[in-house]
């Protein structure tokens, strides 16, 4: 029996923007793809096996299909956060904020150190720009320490020389 939109929200007792909702949802097909008209008998099913499905907790719109979509979906953001980890485009926060923290302290103390040693240069010193030209060296140098960036020391890697695998590949392959 075809029903319309008014109708089937009679016979459900919902309202028409909810059919709108679940048809939008995929609850609902009309009938033989038209424009209108809803089938009675199949709609009451589905609107049953909706109801039954959020009881349970369980989505009546996710089918199998966009479920494993998901998951594959899942796994090539993975894929690509690994391999922009091994091009070093991509660290561990933890690793980021072990270095930072490393970096800074050593730059504290290095900003520490500038006044003892432009006091020690300064005694005496009576050229003002020669003075400045000093203040200026030792500030550069505390800078430089904010400029180092490792992407291999930021994770802890070590990184071996290319001869050096080749000689641990060779001598496996003659133990073996």
């Amino acid at each position: 029996m075809e029903v319309s939109q008014k109708q089937l929200s009679q016979c459900l007792g919902i309202s028409t923007r909810r059919i709108r909702q679940l048809r939008e949802e995929g609850v609902f097909q009309r009938k033989d793809g038209k424009a209108t008209g809803y089938n009675l008998e199949r709609c009451v099913q589905e609107y049953i096996d909706y109801k039954v499905n959020a009881e349970m907790g369980r989505s009546a719109s996710i089918s199998k299909e966009e479920v494993q979509a998901q998951h594959e979906e899942v796994k090539k953001q993975i894929s690509l956060l690994k391999l922009r980890k091994m091009r070093r485009e991509l660290h561990e926060a933890a690793d980021v904020e072990g270095f930072l923290s490393d970096m800074l302290l050593k730059f504290r103390n290095r900003l520490l150190a500038v006044s003892p040693r432009v006091a020690m240069k300064a005694v005496g010193e009576t050229d003002l720009t020669r003075l400045t030209e000093t203040i200026q060296r030792e500030m550069l140098a505390a800078l430089e320490e904010l400029s180092e960036y490792d992407p291999d020391e930021i994770d802890g890697i070590v990184i071996q020389d290319y001869e050096d695998e080749e000689e641990e590949l060779e001598d496996e392959e003659e133990t073996e």
